[in-house]
């Protein structure tokens, strides 16, 4: 029950507007139920919605503000994907009228471990008064279905900085629970009776990869090396280079379908002498893009790839 004190602690407070102003804690009811959710648009999008804890009667605080002693708040929500692709993230979230700094939402494998990506969004695109749903659209990234990630929200660390994230305040989530640190991550605290509300998206995705090889012009082969079909294949091959850059040259091909094990060619015929570059662009709508380059030499019509 100790562990809980920490975010009970803004229970004390009335927001108004988010405005922090301290009220006896047995107002913690009522001042809750004047918070308001405003509707979300519907967004038209390919990916589909995998895991979420959509319940909310409190919130967690997020930055720093003198009501909780100027403690420097981040928390964090985990949570265990089905799909292994990860498209997209929505949490509710709202802010207090003084803030100003972007809100920034961080994918990670651990709590403590490196980014896997993040996305800010700036303070006057989220709501103060009332929550919303945010939307945080990352680049898409491939995650093991099965294994728990986290989803880290932090501000700026500045006066009377902060957002409200909201919390219900009970276990409702069974792939993963809420987190917060005051010391910039070196120590977190794990409250398992209390879920973040959020949202991830994604889909079932293939893995693309591209081979290279020369002699009478470039070929690039674009490979599935997945286990589903990969759909809307494209790839984009750029050849730079030769003596006085003579060399400029670039093929697109494309396909519907790439069942697994198949390969899509882009054959390029080339003129020229030098040191030339490949630039390879390969990319799918449920798989990750795939970027390479490739240097080469190529004597007239011969090339070769070092």
């Amino acid at each position: 029950m100790k562990k809980c004190v920490p975010l009970l602690v803004v229970g004390i407070l009335v927001l108004c507007g988010l405005e922090a102003v301290a009220v006896p804690f047995n107002d913690f009811q009522s001042v809750v139920q004047t918070w308001s959710v405003q509707p979300q648009k519907t967004l038209c999008r390919d990916d589909e919605l995998d895991q979420s804890q959509l319940l909310f009667n409190w919130f967690a605080p997020v930055g720093k503000s003198a009501v909780w002693s100027n403690l420097y708040y981040i928390v964090a929500q985990g949570f265990t994907p089905t799909k292994n692709l990860l498209t997209r993230v929505e949490i509710l979230i709202a802010r207090n009228n003084s803030t100003t700094y972007d809100f920034t939402l961080a994918l990670h494998d651990t709590l403590n471990g490196a980014s896997l990506a993040s996305v800010n969004i700036p303070a006057a695109q989220i709501l103060a008064n009332n929550f919303s749903w945010i939307e945080f659209d990352f680049p898409d990234i491939m995650v093991t279905p099965g294994q728990v990630y986290y989803l880290v929200g932090s501000t700026v660390n500045a006066t009377e900085n902060f957002y409200g994230w909201g919390i219900q305040m009970a276990d409702v989530y069974p792939n993963g629970t809420a987190f917060w640190t005051t010391n910039n991550g070196l120590n977190w605290t794990e409250e398992s009776s209390i879920d973040s509300a959020f949202k991830t998206y994604g889909n079932q995705a293939t893995v693309l990869d591209v081979e290279t090889t020369g002699g009478f012009g470039v070929t690039v082969n674009t490979k599935n090396i997945g286990e589903i079909d990969a759909m809307n294949v494209e790839t984009q091959v750029t050849v730079t280079g030769g003596i006085l850059g003579l060399v400029n040259i670039s093929e697109n091909v494309s396909a519907a379908t790439l069942v697994p094990d198949n390969l899509l060619p882009c054959k390029l015929q080339l003129l020229g002498l030098g040191p030339i570059t490949i630039a390879i662009v390969a990319h799918a709508d449920n798989a990750v893009e795939v970027t390479k380059s490739v240097s080469g030499f190529v004597l007239l019509f011969f090339v070769i790839i070092k």
